[in-house]
């Protein structure tokens, strides 16, 4: 394979020099290494050749370092030339960090008193000068049973420090705001802060690895793309810190990988040098976030890893499923290569899969697929050559759904006829759509907390008893048909959302969000017809409109509003404005296996008699004299007047739900010439000797294509002749998603559960279902499984039950799985 490993460039000339950090005070501290940093970069200070890290911190202190730390220590200066502590507070009472007291000659508090905890949280999160939470955004501090000891003016500022990490509690439990601050104590909550705290003073940090050291210069290839080569010798030396020791610049060696400070002028102050080892991760890209520059990696070893991509690697440029490597230290990625099974000496040829596509499947058939990408729709030819793959696996176009997220290969790069479809798997599924109040937005990990939830559940609205914490991921957020941001969120606190949501590798994010706004209605009925170009469709009569913002969700997948047609069934949430009608949430319902599918083909369900066999051919006819056979519908059983012959194969899969027992295909296809010794089974044996299954009653599966129709598997159902009238009445349909599967007893369970009315002719939700399969035929995507197969039925999965329950107990004879 070949390493595409991403380069580095432009070099620069850095000049810097040394700070004495020699304090004898800190050796055995355990604030030691943040004690170093934040004395290097010029946050605080020593006296001498002491830090006093366990001596209480003072006002003096707390305002003189908070003030450096946002950059204004030069203001301080120009106020007050001839004291700089006057400055200091000055500066200190203009910026609200303390009270200002009618007489400002005087400096109150005195900077000799005491700093305790809530304070010097409160004065450095007012520094910062960003809006504190308020109200029912106070989470963090409420965790402390004693939270409610801190003073209600600081409280909001000690809530900020806090959800950004500057500072914690002395335990879980306990914040102790009232107790004093150490010196060493409050280097550690600026340590903390310090990457926020950067902009502020024009210092600039960047990291990177040395690649050469020679004539007193070293050069250095950041993560960044630059280069930079930076004296360490005489006037240019500076401090540098290794296993919580400062040495001087002669301890960097060649492969050490180093992060360094500038000042506004260009010159270093201050390096540490990395202290863990480098790790090397292998796999494939399973996921990838362009906002939030983020990748995960499937490993060989079945291990998931996201990765934080600095800018200097082209991630625009890494597809689905590509095989990379890649070296962290720490959290740090220090180099990423890409993999491709290129031939050197095929000089001219085109490598199959170097060239592809990414995006979201608008819409596909036999002969062409239509993909929504960052950049617009693209549409590209399919044929018989085109494989298709999900979880590693090779499977069938129908198994392509609209709201697929797909990678796209191309052997000849001038052609748009697709050699390979990649399916992303389940992972990426939206988990449900939920809707609450926006309580607090944290755009520093980028989550966001509601409360007062409700999640959409078979056709209702239904509460959680918990707020939910929800990370952006790569979800867009909506206004209307206008995307905004995390910090746009930020004004609209209390107000309602609507969020379609994944649970990719364990993490809750969001797929797609939407600001409510107006007034909510819901309506269940057919969409009676849409225009695209406006925006507009109908449903019970009403007009509604729709948006890029309007969350569709088909098939647990989230799909495009051009997936909405006419005669679906919806669930229909909309906000009334100023006279108009809004569409927020749309939910396709009753989308059935049963339906037409992408590539042309179409499951048959029938109900019928077996007139006849032969010849790979099986004839079904009418029940009794009275009633026809009968084909299901997404509306229950249907009559369907006629004899009708379908074809039968090797591979057609054949129960006996009275015996619990298959049948030998041979056997039953060639049953008037069968060598009956051949069946080991006394009881199968005695009815194919006796024609039992002429003339008989059953359930068939089969596949209609433009070839014809081809059986996948019958039901040969015991029957009572003088109960044909009733039994008719007591097959229903029941769709559902597999929840639990039972291998010890055969059975499983069904959540999402709907049953369809044969008297009211509508669909209806109900509660969760255990069936038991001992006399059902099982399909999973079109292939039929036995009952010790059922560890192969994926929970998630789509489930299409044909149900008997004449005894006032469901009794399945048909499962159809879509995986």
């Amino acid at each position: 394979m070949t390493d595409n490993a991403f380069r580095l460039t432009n070099v620069g000339v850095i000049l810097s020099e040394a700070k004495n950090l020699n304090y004898s005070d800190i050796q055995n501290h355990w604030a030691k290494s943040e004690i170093l940093q934040i004395t290097a970069l010029d946050y605080m200070d020593g006296h001498g050749d002491k830090f006093f890290p366990n001596r209480h911190l003072n006002y003096g202190e707390a305002l003189t370092t908070a003030i450096k730390a946002v950059g204004k220590e030069g203001e301080a200066q120009k106020l007050s030339p001839n004291n700089h502590q006057k400055g200091i507070y000055q500066i200190a009472y203009n910026m609200e960090l303390i009270p200002k007291p009618e007489d400002q000659d005087k400096l109150i508090p005195a900077p000799n008193k005491k700093v305790t905890r809530e304070e010097a949280a409160n004065i450095l999160a007012r520094a910062l000068e960003i809006d504190p939470p308020m109200g029912h955004e106070i989470q963090e501090a409420k965790k402390f049973t004693d939270y409610k000891k801190i003073a209600d003016h600081r409280l909001p500022y000690v809530e900020l420090a806090l959800q950004k990490g500057y500072i914690s509690g002395r335990n879980k439990n306990i914040f102790d705001p009232k107790a004093y601050i150490t010196r060493g104590e409050f280097a550690k909550i600026i340590s903390n802060a310090n990457e926020d705290l950067l902009p502020y003073r024009n210092i600039v940090k960047k990291s990177g690895q040395v690649s050469n050291i020679e004539l007193g210069n070293i050069t250095i290839y950041n993560t960044d793309t630059t280069s930079n080569i930076i004296g360490y010798k005489g006037k240019d030396s500076f401090s540098v810190q290794k296993d919580k020791k400062i040495y001087n610049g002669d301890i960097i060696k060649t492969g050490n990988f180093l992060t360094y400070y500038m000042d506004h002028n260009g010159k270093v102050i201050y390096a540490e040098i990395g202290n863990k080892k480098t790790k090397t991760v292998e796999g494939t890209i399973r996921e990838i976030n362009l906002d939030q520059r983020e990748i995960t990696v499937w490993d060989y070893n079945d291990k998931h890893h996201k990765f934080k991509i600095d800018p200097y690697i082209p991630i625009e440029e890494l597809y689905f499923e590509q095989e990379v490597e890649i070296t962290t230290q720490g959290d740090k990625v220090l180099k990423m290569a890409t993999f491709s099974p290129i031939d050197p000496e095929r000089d001219g040829y085109i490598i199959p899969g170097t060239r592809f596509r990414v995006g979201t499947v608008l819409f596909a058939n036999n002969s062409e697929i239509e993909i929504k990408t960052s950049t617009g729709r693209e549409k590209f030819q399919i044929d018989e050559n085109t494989t298709l793959f999900k979880r590693g696996q090779r499977v069938e176009l129908f198994q392509l759904k609209e709201g697929d997220r797909v990678l796209l290969s191309f052997d000849d790069i001038y052609s748009s006829k697709i050699s390979e479809i990649k399916i992303e798997d389940e992972e990426k599924h939206i988990g449900g759509v939920i809707k609450g109040k926006i309580e607090l937005i944290d755009e520093r990990n980028k989550e966001i907390l509601i409360n007062e939830v409700y999640e959409l559940n078979q056709g209702q609205w239904r509460g959680r008893n918990s707020k939910e914490r929800i990370k952006l991921g790569t979800g867009s957020i909506y206004e209307g048909g206008k995307k905004i941001t995390l910090k746009n969120l930020n004004k609209r606190k209390k107000e309602e959302i609507y969020i379609a949501y994944e649970n990719a590798y364990g993490n809750t994010s969001i797929s797609k969000a939407l600001m409510k706004s107006g007034s909510a209605m819901e309506h269940k009925d057919k969409i009676q017809n849409i225009d695209y170009g406006t925006g507009q469709m109908v449903v019970s009569t009403t007009s509604f409109g729709f948006h890029e913002g309007t969350i569709v969700v088909k098939d647990n997948r989230l799909v495009d509003s051009l997936n909405i047609n006419t005669s679906q069934n919806v669930y229909l949430v909309s906000d009334y404005r100023n006279g108009n009608r809004t569409a927020s949430v749309v939910s396709i319902e009753d989308t059935g296996i049963l339906d037409d599918r992408i590539d042309g083909s179409k499951l048959l369900v029938y109900k019928g008699k077996i007139e006849d066999i032969f010849n790979y051919k099986l004839t079904l006819g009418k029940y009794n004299y009275k009633l026809d056979k009968e084909v299901l519908t997404n509306s229950g059983f249907k009559s369907n007047p006629g004899t009708e012959e379908l074809n039968l194969s090797l591979d057609t899969y054949i129960y006996d739900s009275e015996l619990q027992k298959q049948i030998p295909t041979n056997a039953f296809l060639d049953s008037r010439y069968i060598d009956l010794i051949d069946i080991k089974d006394r009881e199968l044996r005695n009815r194919i000797e006796k024609d039992h299954y002429k003339n008989k009653p059953a359930y068939i599966v089969a596949r209609e294509t433009s070839y014809g129709k081809e059986i996948l598997s019958i039901n040969l159902i015991p029957q009572d002749l003088n109960k044909y009238n009733d039994t008719v009445k007591l097959d229903n349909s029941i769709l559902g998603e597999i929840n639990t599967i039972n291998q010890e007893n055969n059975s499983i369970n069904i959540n999402k559960v709907k049953v369809y009315n044969n008297l009211t002719k509508r669909w209806e939700y109900t509660e969760n279902k255990d069936l038991n399969l001992n006399k059902a035929i099982i399909l999973v995507n079109d292939k039929p499984l036995s009952l010790e197969e059922l560890y192969k039925i994926r929970p998630g999965s789509k489930a299409y039950i044909v149900n008997h329950n004449d005894t006032a107990k469901d009794m399945p004879y048909i499962l159809i799985i879509e995986n």
